[in-house]
């Protein structure tokens, strides 16, 4: 079977061939923009996975080398291009890192503090909070704990008036914003 006939219609071996030929040429021409190899080897194997994909599209070598170089040359000035908007960014991604990394701890302690200030609320209280916490709605806490759902409302209200006295007012809205 002809090698491009073979690829077209799939031949696994084909492929091979046509990998195993291009595959280290196009490595080297990628290390002309990219310094990385590990970088170097992913995108041109997603180059020839996109070749494999478009393979019906191609009647010649020669139209494989050039869909091939120029795939490995726009993708990797695509690489340069995040690298300059990462490096130029940097030190507002870093900020921004440390303040979500900030907030995920207070909202951890938050949490933390809460479901102490929940365990000392009556049992029924407790029950009904923690399935508040969990995004339930005051029928589905209803017919969980198959109370009625006006026992839901006075037994919140109760355990909301206690958390008010007991939290900071701080913690408190916190607490009602979710």
């Amino acid at each position: 079977m002809e090698l491009i006939a073979g690829f077209k219609q799939g031949d696994r071996e084909s492929f091979k061939i046509i990998f195993e030929q291009l595959y280290s040429r196009m490595c080297a021409y990628c290390s002309r923009y990219i310094h990385d190899q590990q970088e170097i080897e992913d995108l041109v194997q997603d180059c020839f996975i996109t070749l494999w994909h478009k393979r019906a599209d191609f009647d010649h070598i020669n139209l494989i080398k050039s869909f091939l170089y120029t795939s490995v040359r726009n993708k990797s000035l695509n690489v340069i291009k995040h690298q300059t908007v990462m490096k130029t960014h940097e030190p507002q991604i870093a900020y921004e890192q440390d303040q979500f990394e900030d907030a995920e701890i207070v909202e951890e302690d938050y949490y933390g503090l809460l479901y102490n200030e929940i365990k000392q609320l009556p049992e029924g209280s407790q029950k009904i909070m923690t399935l508040a916490l969990r995004g339930l709605k005051n029928r589905e806490i209803s017919e969980e704990l198959s109370i009625s759902k006006n026992t839901v409302k006075t037994q919140k209200k109760i355990a909301y008036a206690k958390l008010k006295e007991r939290l900071s007012p701080s913690m408190f809205s916190w607490f009602l914003s979710f």
